[in-house]
């Protein structure tokens, strides 16, 4: 198939991006959630730089579909394309300083951070986007963001001034306009409003973003922001409406802080005469999107007695790990006194919350606030435990590097069997990164790694680079697992030793079901008895088939039916076996044996 006619839409993109991902067993993922606003935001850094055609050859590559043992691109740079989408996609901005607004400013270009130099948000005809993207007039070292409610494109022009546009949920790449008229007719066509109407809808509610990594020159003049809003704002526009873009929701969406102070000052919105739920609304809006600079604008408007209206939203950005939000936040009287009650009042659940947003700068302050007014002794067992779960379910490695940092003893705090608990639980949430820091902050041993029991089909199961670590610390393999473990890094494993791999890997079913398990005789060996006792009550025993108790722990790896499961794995490796023994026996004869289930079998190595 030739790479002109390859269909490039999102979906195919996140598709084989996630085949591809799963294939090399990485713990993660592409979500439709922001993939638009993360490929448009993608294609204007590899537009300005000039690589454009390499952008196009890369989409339609992942597009078509990403071979296993494909040399075209090196994993490298599939893997630095993933890093990119998921770091441009809206969903995981708290984890850093980044929101969508400013997503941008991640990427480079010849050594210049990316910039938005205009922003305008509107709702309004055709005819009036016509006019005011002619009057944008973009130039050669300049990318237009185009963002609805729901969908992100881009816009750039070619040396002839004709425009190109990439929409990710179109088949190609570019479509390609003569002119303004043209181009905008298109967009309320297929881009945004889509229509069986041809003429498509008069209305387009756009929010246009010029970015450049150049600085604006002297002469660059851009149509007069307050003009355009005085001039097209509808009343309409200057309320909250979650149907209605333009106006006072793109402000507060896209982080437009001139826009929302413009539309905020004018005696139409009148924030005196809002109701505490339409407060509440508008600052949610920005919170959602951490656009701080817009919810600045809407703090030093609002008179004292409707400030604890936003009390509520306060609390959620806490949880959300909005930092930029709160910093503004707390520039408020009111709201630094409500965040003084939470690091006196309600610190536990503070610190659980703030865990759970994610944003490293923000659980650094709150953790600090905490000890400072706090000091240590509030930090027992139970708390740290319950924050460590959750950084462990939100990936969140960093988060343990800040409580090792922040608690005096973190790595005695927590008894043993506890601590293999959340090892055992970052590998099953196949976190490689979680599993290194749980392993150096809580000062895992050799001995303590060694009470964990792992077969053959965890090692297959997760990502090699968490026994990699395992290894490296201690842990004890078996052959055959030492075997594999090299066969994944090398993506490659004679059949021989696979035949007995498999041999091993199917007794393992039947009798392990695939399950970690803690060896608590050997926990017994080297841990204090009195923390032994305890932790003992918290074991569920291992019954036998004899209905005797085993001194083996086990936490099971799937919280589906596990029988059934089970009866499936077992499926699985046998029909494997089958196969792989008759391809040795005889090498001509087709497997007789076929799944008895409707899923693919069970692999050694991925594929």
């Amino acid at each position: 198939m030739p790479r002109d006619s390859v269909n490039t839409e999102q979906y195919l993109v996140i598709r084989n991006l996630n085949n591809y991902l799963k294939y090399h067993n990485l713990p993660l993922k592409v979500n439709e959630d922001g993939i638009c606003h993360a490929l448009s935001t993608l294609y204007i850094q590899y537009t300005l730089e000039g690589k454009e055609k390499e952008f196009e050859k890369l989409l339609s590559f992942v597009a078509q579909k990403i071979p296993a043992e494909s040399n075209e691109f090196p994993d490298a740079e599939l893997f630095i394309l993933v890093e990119k989408i998921i770091a441009l996609q809206e969903g995981k901005s708290t984890r850093n300083k980044y929101s969508q607004s400013n997503s941008h400013e991640q990427l480079q270009v010849k050594g210049q951070n990316l910039e938005s130099v205009f922003q305008i948000g509107l709702q309004t005809n055709i005819d009036n986007w016509a006019e005011i993207v002619r009057d944008i007039n973009l130039r050669d070292n300049e990318v237009m963001r185009v963002s609805s409610l729901q969908h992100t494109i881009a816009i750039a022009r070619d040396k002839e001034g004709n425009y190109k546009v990439y929409d990710p949920n179109n088949s190609n790449i570019n479509q390609k306009f003569q002119n303004e008229q043209e181009m905008v007719q298109w967009l309320s066509k297929e881009a945004f409003n889509f229509s069986l109407v041809s003429s498509g809808s008069d209305k387009l509610d756009m929010n246009i973003s010029v970015i450049s990594h150049q600085p604006s020159p002297i002469d660059r003049n851009f149509p007069d922001k307050n003009d355009l809003l005085g001039k097209y704002l509808t009343p309409e526009q200057k309320r909250l409406d979650a149907k209605l873009g333009g106006g006072l929701h793109f402000a507060m969406k896209f982080d437009d802080a001139k826009a929302a102070e413009y539309i905020l000052n004018d005696s139409e919105t009148n924030l005196i005469n809002l109701d505490d739920n339409e407060i509440r609304r508008i600052a949610l809006c920005a919170v959602v999107r951490d656009s701080a600079n817009a919810l600045g604008k809407l703090l030093e408007n609002l008179k004292n007695e409707k400030i604890d209206a936003l009390d509520a939203v306060f609390y959620y950005a806490l949880s959300s790990g909005s930092a930029r939000c709160i910093e503004k936040f707390l520039e408020n009287p009111h709201m630094s006194e409500l965040y003084a009650d939470c690091i006196e009042m309600q610190y536990e659940e503070t610190l659980k919350n703030v865990c759970k947003g994610l944003n490293e700068q923000l659980i650094g302050k709150v953790m600090k606030d905490v000890l400072d007014k706090q000091g240590q002794d509030v930090f027992n067992p139970a708390l740290v435990s319950e924050l460590i779960e959750i950084s462990i379910e939100k990936q969140n490695a960093h988060a343990i590097s800040l409580l090792a940092k922040r608690i005096t003893n973190f790595d005695q705090i927590i008894s043993s069997n506890n601590r293999l608990g959340f090892l055992k639980a970052a590998i099953e949430n196949n976190d490689p990164v979680m599993v290194r820091s749980l392993i150096t902050n809580l000062k895992i041993s050799p001995d303590e790694l060694n009470c964990l029991n792992m077969g053959l089909s965890v090692v297959n199961k997760y990502n090699v680079e968490i026994f990699i670590t395992l290894k490296e610390s201690g842990y004890q393999f078996t052959p055959e697992a030492d075997e594999l473990i090299v066969s994944k890094k090398a993506r490659s494993i004679g059949i021989l030793q696979n035949l007995g791999i498999a041999l091993i890997r199917f007794s393992e079913f039947l009798t392990n079901q695939n399950k970690i398990q803690v060896d608590n005789d050997k926990v017994q060996q080297f841990a204090p008895k009195e923390i032994c006792d305890v932790d003992e009550k918290n074991v569920k025993p291992f019954s036998n088939n004899g209905g005797q108790k085993s001194n083996k722990a086990v936490i099971e790896i799937d919280s589906d039916d596990e029988y059934a499961n089970a009866v499936k794995q077992n499926v699985r490796v046998f029909n494997e076996f089958k196969e792989k023994l008759y391809s040795i026996i005889s090498p001509s004869r087709s497997p007789e044996i076929t799944a008895e289930t409707n899923e693919r079998s069970f692999k050694l190595t991925p594929n």
